[in-house]
């Protein structure tokens, strides 16, 4: 592939990955290195401890971290639709992938692709866009811990809702429950900071769903 066509592919969205995948010799009638599967809501991703990279085709997925000792779950990023997840293939993690909504996701064996890709002149460059995209990620999730517990609802509302004309609309699977999980506070807290925010007019309900209205502050 020569510079003019990988040029072309940069200027492509969503990323850089997509498409080279696409344009790819990669087998993907092989099932030991290639696999499509749906998850319902609050569905888990089982996946073996073996190097993985998930396309997240459809659908919001929810990386969790379970702490047993302390039986606590914490949501610690949160991935969208075209993202790509590389699964214990830099270090070994333990995360456990978990469906907000109804999830597409296509799983390859990552030692397939990155011998694919790494034929690729620009395979490094492929590299730094999925770091960055990884890192940016985490920034923005650990970022939202420094904010208070109204102000983190209110990211985790925007980014999970669905953005129309007047305002976003909360699918009904953003519970307590989910919102303490993501924004890493008490169900208790949670439920509170959602009662101020319809207290003061900020998210409203039309036609049975809960909308969070546009604002400059926020």
């Amino acid at each position: 592939m020569d510079f003019l066509a990988v040029h072309n592919l940069l200027l492509r969205e969503p990323n850089l990955l997509l498409p080279l995948l696409e344009l790819s010799n990669m087998r993907k009638e092989d099932s030991d290195s290639y696999q499509v599967k749906a998850l319902r809501s609050h569905e888990s991703l089982d996946i073996s401890d073996k190097g993985k990279l998930i396309h997240v085709v459809k659908g919001h997925l929810l990386q969790q971290v379970n702490n047993l000792s302390k039986k606590k779950q914490t949501i610690n990023a949160i991935w969208m639709e075209n993202d790509f997840i590389f699964h214990n293939v830099f270090q070994s993690t333990h995360y456990e992938y978990i469906a907000l909504d109804y999830v597409e996701l296509e799983i390859y064996d990552a030692n397939v692709v990155l011998q694919e890709l790494s034929k690729q002149p620009f395979f490094p460059d492929l590299l730094i866009d999925v770091l960055k995209r990884q890192e940016s990620q985490f920034y923005q999730y650990s970022h939202m811990l420094t904010k208070d517990a109204q102000e983190r609802v209110i990211d985790i509302v925007k980014l999970l809702s669905t953005k129309e004309e007047d305002g976003y609309h909360m699918p009904k699977t953003l519970n307590y429950l989910l919102l303490s999980k993501c924004c890493q506070i008490s169900p208790h807290t949670a439920k509170k900071a959602m009662q101020e925010l319809e207290l003061a007019n900020k998210i409203i309900c039309k036609e049975g769903e809960k909308i969070l209205i546009y604002n400059a502050d926020y």
